[in-house]
């Protein structure tokens, strides 16, 4: 998403924020679930950028502590579902540009490469890391 594009998101999340706090009565203000999803998606959208949240919650307004609560809340609440996985002989499969060796190689979602493994140790592998 383009800078300009994220800047006017923020600034009328911002602005609606504000809004809530100011119209109520009570010192403890509710964010509504709405709007709570927008800050999520607004805040993702920056985190794929790789803003920290403290920059994120200070640019709405916001604690944070409060955002990262609601970001946890989030992913907590996502439904929970298979990963693809995809088994293949290590002479098959280059890693960096290096033929591996034999057995074979688990290639995790953050890229860390085991290699050489049997089937049993890599059933037992992916068992523990769920």
């Amino acid at each position: 998403m383009e800078s300009r594009n994220l800047q006017r998101w923020c600034e009328e999340l911002r602005r609606e924020l504000a809004e809530g706090r100011g119209s109520g009565r009570s010192k403890k203000w509710r964010c509504p679930a709405e709007l709570r999803s927008r800050i999520i998606s607004f805040a993702k959208a920056c985190r794929d950028r790789g803003e920290p949240y403290l920059d994120i919650a200070v640019r709405l307004g916001l604690v944070e502590s409060t955002l990262t609560r609601w970001m946890r809340t989030e992913r907590i609440q996502e439904e929970p579902g298979f990963r693809s996985v995809s088994i293949v002989p290590a002479r098959e499969h280059e890693v960096e540009g290096r033929q591996t060796g034999p057995g074979l190689t688990l290639i995790t979602p953050r890229g860390f490469t085991v290699e050489g493994l049997d089937i049993e140790s890599l059933a037992y592998l992916l068992q523990v890391l769920q």
